[in-house]
């Protein structure tokens, strides 16, 4: 038995050193994980303790120099699931899509990311603090299954086109709906950034349009952005539509460290016969302030506070103190 698994050994590691020297400088692996100790200041909820909001395993690889592959695989937060399930941790694919690129042309192909907020998420860079306002309030999806295009017009201008399933990277069924989405970014060198998206969606008869616009501002000291979404019939309800607007911004104190703030404002329409809005209960306010330390390029850690203020005042306000670290490679 020692015999048989000291060959295995020698064979594994063979096999190693030989995969790392074909192909090693082709591809990497790639982590990200963002976790958090949270404090709940109104405790009626019971949700002070520590947490694990993302944690991607993956690799990338490319084979020459203009397809790429990427998988990764994502330990997914028990608030995912579907309501009734039992909370537990579970993993499931995040990216899995080949792609082709050359100087103004990308082409991803699989599960890989929309477009709906990508530009955005990255314009803060403080996604493993808090979550966009469109995920927050169900007005998309980080990454879907199906085709997104990329394409260079100019140097300061890039238009983005997609045609996905619709239902998000953790649910692929087929139900013979598509969503198609198309996007104008503006660059100038002036350390502006402008952007307009829309996308639409028909689901058992009823069309859902969404649209967005985005305009910011980025220099070595300061970030600020702005951006207002619509979207129609949001719950697949005729005349259930919403609106709302989210700011960011951070500025620079010293090399390493920034103070950040972040303010939404969502509001749902008051649908044809009601007497309330069809989402008062989620109406209202969410306010994020902050202060940033980066160690290097792949650790940052926060402390920020978070507030979640509703409308409704039967509905309790939400009032936390966070602790959030980001690691990746």
């Amino acid at each position: 038995m020692k015999k048989i698994l000291s060959v295995t050994i020698f064979l594994f590691l063979g096999w190693q050193i030989l995969y790392n020297q074909t192909i090693n400088s082709a591809g990497h692996p790639t982590t990200e994980i963002f976790t958090d100790f949270h404090l709940n200041l109104n405790d009626t909820s019971k949700t002070t303790g520590f947490g694990l909001n993302r944690a991607y395993l993956g690799y990338n690889f490319t084979p020459d120099d203009h397809f790429s592959g990427s998988v990764i695989i994502n330990a997914g937060n028990p608030e995912d699931l579907a309501p009734g399930s039992i909370p537990k941790r579970y993993t499931y694919i995040r990216e899995a899509s080949l792609t082709y690129s050359n100087d103004k042309l990308k082409i991803a192909f699989g599960i890989t990311g929309t477009r709906l907020f990508e530009f955005q998420q990255r314009f803060w860079g403080k996604r493993y603090v808090a979550n966009t306002y469109q995920s927050l309030n169900g007005y998309g999806f980080v990454a879907d299954l199906g085709i997104v295009i990329d394409y260079q017009i100019s140097d300061i201008l890039k238009a983005d086109f997609t045609l996905m399933n619709g239902e998000g990277y953790n649910n692929c069924q087929l139900d013979n709906s598509l969503r198609s989405s198309a996007g104008l970014t503006l660059t100038p060198d002036n350390g502006l950034a402008f952007r307009i998206y829309g996308d639409l969606t028909r689901d058992n008869g009823l069309w859902q349009p969404m649209f967005l616009g985005f305009a910011g501002f980025k220099n070595e000291k300061v970030t600020i952005g702005g951006e207002i979404t619509y979207k129609s019939n949001l719950d697949l309800n005729q005349g259930h539509n919403a609106w709302g607007i989210s700011g960011t911004g951070s500025v620079s104190l010293a090399e390493k460290t920034e103070v950040f703030a972040r303010y939404d404002f969502s509001k749902s329409a008051l649908a044809r016969g009601d007497i309330q809005r069809w989402n008062h209960f989620r109406d209202g306010d969410f306010l994020v302030l902050g202060i940033q330390y980066t160690f290097n390029k792949f650790v940052k850690i926060a402390l920020d506070y978070q507030g979640i203020y509703p409308d409704d005042p039967t509905v309790s306000r939400s009032e936390q103190i966070f602790i959030n670290a980001l690691f990746k490679f």
